[in-house]
């Protein structure tokens, strides 16, 4: 059964799911409890661990394809959406994802057999819209230059929802090598704006009168909930974010596995889970026998966007509309992790994350060093690679003062600029970490080392230090080791025995002469 468990978790993992973020954060391993919620196998060094309400944990996370810079441009005293300038810098697919997640607590307790028991509570904001550069070509320009051919917007989506978790998890060593750990999570969620995941559509348009014709759309159905609530257009908000009937579950699984003294391996698969909408729904679905001539659209002001797109090509499409509940499937994620254990205070990473949006896939990448300066101060720097943006560097650190631990971690931080910026993510807080035996050793297991041991994890054989060249389990493999020569010292107890010893010999000697 372990084989299975680790294959399925790590090809889940790296291959099925799009893009994450927080590679750097990743890469601290188990320094603290948020790390816990990347891969519920990790149980960090202390035996008592303690959020502190919405400064223990802030996440925000941004990926676009275009900076402020490329998507507006500034006329006098007006900002204007420059088309064009936007065009110029899509490729031919491409994503905008807003991700914010805050900690409301978390609890974690140690037990006598060191595994973690934990409980917590996180309110989330997850919004990621797909796009291909030939639909936003096609809205802006119209259908006359796309005459005789077939638009396809398949790949196009949206997925955007609040929502709060409240989550109960364990993590406990299975054996000596491997950790497992799963986090159930109750669900309460209050805003959704989304399409079905299998929804495709062609557009082709007529070469003699540029209509739009012979157009197939399939399971197209904006579905939203909560919407007129926030407005203030009905229910009451404050009632609405407190408790509401659109509940769910889900479910995190984590595993730590230690290949040999030199390697470890980790894997999560996140947020298998799902939210029953059911407050303030509304759905418009799009019927499949539509044809208009569509010459495209004057975007200028930025609060006539919406408008001007409703009015000149949406409103177009025969849509019904309903009120019926739906369900809501979580945004898969995943991490996984190949660890080379350097020595004891330095690891090398090589991570992947994942996410799964839409049905579309993409990965991030990351390779870093994380450096362990005593019990005190953890610190990473991870090349990283995310999805429609060049390699950068993403650094986090997490410091501790006898019960008090900060952490913070960033990715994209090299020449960064507000204005050109076309990706970030952003982690900080402070915990409350007790309990931590005073040497701080322990590995990403959490097996504390026992104080004074010699040969394992000291280098040290019959009291002199040596080099150790590899550990296999219990045992630490050195070089051959030269003969100590026995040196011929004589102790005053055994100059003493060896005079007794003669002179009762003596005795004897003249008894039997007499």
């Amino acid at each position: 059964m372990r084989v299975p468990l680790i294959t399925m978790l790590t090809c889940l993992a790296l291959c099925g799911i799009k893009a994450q973020t927080s590679v750097s954060f990743n890469n601290l391993g188990n320094a603290t409890f948020q790390n816990n919620y990347q891969n519920p196998a990790l149980i960090p060094s202390e035996d008592l661990l303690i959020g502190i309400p919405v400064i223990s944990g802030i996440h925000v996370h941004i990926n676009t394809k275009t900076s402020y810079n490329e998507t507006f441009t500034n006329e006098g005293n007006t900002t204007l959406i420059d088309i064009n300038k936007i065009l110029e810098n899509l490729q031919r697919q491409n994503m905008v994802s807003a991700h914010v997640g805050i900690n409301l607590f978390h609890v974690g307790v140690k037990t006598k057999n060191k595994s973690l028991i934990s409980f917590s509570g996180r309110e989330r904001l997850e919004i990621d819209l797909l796009y291909s550069r030939q639909l936003i070509d096609y809205i802006w320009n119209g259908n006359e230059q796309f005459t005789n051919k077939s638009v396809k917007i398949s790949k196009a989506g949206i997925k955007g929802m609040h929502f709060r978790e409240f989550g109960v998890g364990y993590a406990t060593p299975i054996n000596e090598k491997m950790n497992l750990g799963a986090r159930a999570k109750f669900l309460v969620g209050f805003a959704d704006v989304s399409l079905p995941g299998n929804f495709s559509a062609n557009l082709e348009s007529n070469s003699e009168v540029f209509q739009l014709e012979n157009t197939e759309v399939k399971n197209f159905a904006l579905r939203t909930s909560g919407l007129n609530i926030y407005k203030g257009n009905e229910g009451n908000l404050g009632s609405h974010l407190l408790m509401n009937s659109n509940t769910g579950f889900g479910l995190d699984l984590g595993l730590s596995y230690y290949l040999s003294r030199a390697y470890t391996l980790t894997a999560s698969l996140l947020d298998v889970g799902f939210i029953n909408w059911k407050e303030d729904n509304e759905s418009d679905v799009i019927s499949n026998d539509t044809s208009f001539d569509y010459n495209g659209v004057s975007l200028d002001q930025l609060g006539t966007v919406r408008q001007t797109i409703q009015d000149s090509l949406i409103d177009r499409f025969n849509t019904t509309k309903n009120f019926d509940p739906y369900k809501g499937w979580l945004p898969l994620k995943g991490y996984a992790s190949w660890i080379y254990h350097y020595n004891r205070n330095t690891d090398i990473y090589f991570s992947g994350g994942t996410r799964l949006v839409q049905r579309r896939l993409k990965m991030l990448y990351g390779i870093g060093v994380t450096q362990k300066f005593g019990p005190t101060f953890t610190g990473n720097i991870t090349a990283t690679k995310l999805p429609q943006q060049f390699v950068n560097l993403g650094a986090s650190f997490a410091v501790k003062v006898r019960a008090v631990q900060m952490y913070m971690a960033a990715d994209q931080v090299v020449n960064f600029s507000v204005p050109d910026a076309k990706a970030f993510d952003f982690r900080f807080g402070i915990n409350l970490a007790i309990g931590t035996e005073q040497d701080g050793a322990e590995d990403i297991f959490g097996k504390r080392k026992i104080p004074g041991a010699k040969g394992l994890d000291t280098n040290a054989f019959l009291g002199k230090k040596i080099k150790t060249k590899k550990r296999e389990g219990i045992y630490s493999i050195i070089k051959k080791q030269r003969k100590r020569e026995l040196k011929n010292k004589r102790t005053k107890r055994d100059n003493t025995v060896e005079k007794k010893s003669l002179n009762g010999r003596s005795g004897k000697k003249n008894t039997d002469e007499d």
